[in-house]
């Protein structure tokens, strides 16, 4: 069974569902979800995020905060 009778069969049984329920199957559904399927995050994946692209992200990010904390004492 494809997730989209899986959505739909809940959808016949409960009158409807909530976006966060319909959310949760398409992300995280054991056999279909989107998470549960690969690795999303990567060279290989749909995208990379910043902390995998350098080092300085975070840095940047802790002298930002430091310097937030500094001036507001």
């Amino acid at each position: 069974m494809a997730l989209q009778e899986i959505i739909n069969q809940e959808i016949k049984e409960q009158g409807g569902m909530t976006i966060e329920k319909y959310m949760e199957y398409c992300l995280y559904h054991p056999q279909y979800g989107y998470y549960m399927t690969k690795d999303p995050i990567g060279k290989e994946g749909d995208f990379t995020t910043a902390p995998e692209i350098s080092q300085l992200f975070g840095e940047m990010l802790g002298l930002f905060i430091a310097d937030i904390l500094l001036k507001n004492r």
